[in-house]
């Protein structure tokens, strides 16, 4: 008997120390709950609605968790996912080829964020400044481009339907799954960097550079190439989300993108990513952004007066709070 209560409690400590413990604990928690007390939260509909929103916001988490890891942040995500769904849509409205369209937004996205890699390694000032900077001064450079007019077309161009197009076998088949495309793009998104992150030598480096620089530079790991490298990740899934949007809305703005940077921060966070770096999960992140996502359909469907829908960013607030002291109570019991 002792010998099995000592395994047991060594399977449970062991289940706890795994970096999407909290994650799993947190998704699951929010769906029974919600499942049980939100009318028709269970519907295909609404499950379907949940994933599709996850899709932009997941493809920007994925890079937002990268740099967290490495103890950095993003706050110009949401400026850039609008760079690229302008570059994209410009190209494709005016005829260009469509690959060459990807290729020029995705590089824009990818330059953007190696400027706030540089700036943050020739000043040393906080990313969270350097980028916060960085978004206003990447909106101001749209407006002035753009002349502020907003993109916008009604036109079909097949590349839409590769990146967010509606999957209609689907729908026919299963009643109100209305599953997108864009799916595809946030897995394939979440494989890749995760293999990237646990499986070579690029993912030690990342996680050295948030939560042991000292070592890190004792064993010869550049920290600012890593960190460069992320922001470069992270400009450029900014700019895939981009592609994304545009490709499902064929609308683009100023605006677009607004507070992406909040709600891939928060998704980071419900995903178990530690605020000072080091620790953190790409499927966490996942969990993560889909715990948003139920949050966001629950408060919709609950239709509560005092949580009005389009005051969401409240709800996001208290989860940050509420997740980060969860996730270091869960570590702290491991």
């Amino acid at each position: 008997m002792a010998r099995a209560a000592t395994l047991q409690k060594s399977i449970v400590r062991q289940g706890l120390e795994s970096p999407i413990a909290g994650p799993v604990i947190t998704f699951v928690g929010v769906f029974i709950i919600f499942s049980i007390f939100v009318p028709n939260f269970m519907t295909m509909r609404s499950i379907t609605g949940i994933i599709n929103a996850a899709t932009l916001t997941g493809v920007i988490t994925v890079g937002v968790t990268l740099l967290m890891i490495a103890g950095e942040f993003d706050l110009s995500v949401g400026a850039i996912m609008a760079i690229g769904a302008f570059i994209f849509g410009a190209g494709t409205m005016a005829g260009m080829n469509p690959a060459l369209a990807v290729v020029l937004a995705l590089a824009a996205s990818a330059i953007l964020g190696a400027i706030n890699g540089f700036i943050l390694i020739l000043t040393g000032i906080p990313s969270f400044i350097v980028t916060l900077g960085t978004q206003y001064l990447y909106r101001g450079a749209l407006y002035v481009l753009s002349t502020g007019i907003m993109l916008q077309t009604v036109g079909d161009v097949p590349i839409y339907n590769v990146f967010n197009g509606r999957m209609a076998f689907i729908a026919d088949a299963i009643r109100g799954a209305n599953f997108r495309t864009s799916i595809f793009w946030l897995l394939g998104v979440v494989l890749l960097v995760q293999i990237l992150l646990v499986r070579t030598r690029f993912g030690n480096h990342v996680f050295a550079a948030g939560g042991a620089k000292l070592a890190a530079r004792a064993t010869g790991v550049s920290i600012t190439r890593t960190k460069l490298a992320c922001f470069v990740i992270s400009g450029i899934l900014a700019g895939l989300a981009g592609i994304m949007l545009f490709s499902q809305f064929k609308t683009a703005k100023i605006a677009t993108g607004a507070g992406e940077e909040l709600n891939a921060i928060a998704a980071a966070v419900v995903g178990g990513t530690l605020l000072t770096g080091g620790s953190g999960s790409i499927l966490g992140a996942l969990l993560g952004v889909l715990t948003i996502s139920m949050l966001r359909t629950g408060v919709v469907l609950l239709n509560l007066p005092f949580i009005p829908a389009d005051n969401f960013v409240a709800v996001v607030g208290v989860t940050i709070v509420l997740a980060a002291i969860f996730n270091n109570w869960i570590r702290k019991q491991a």
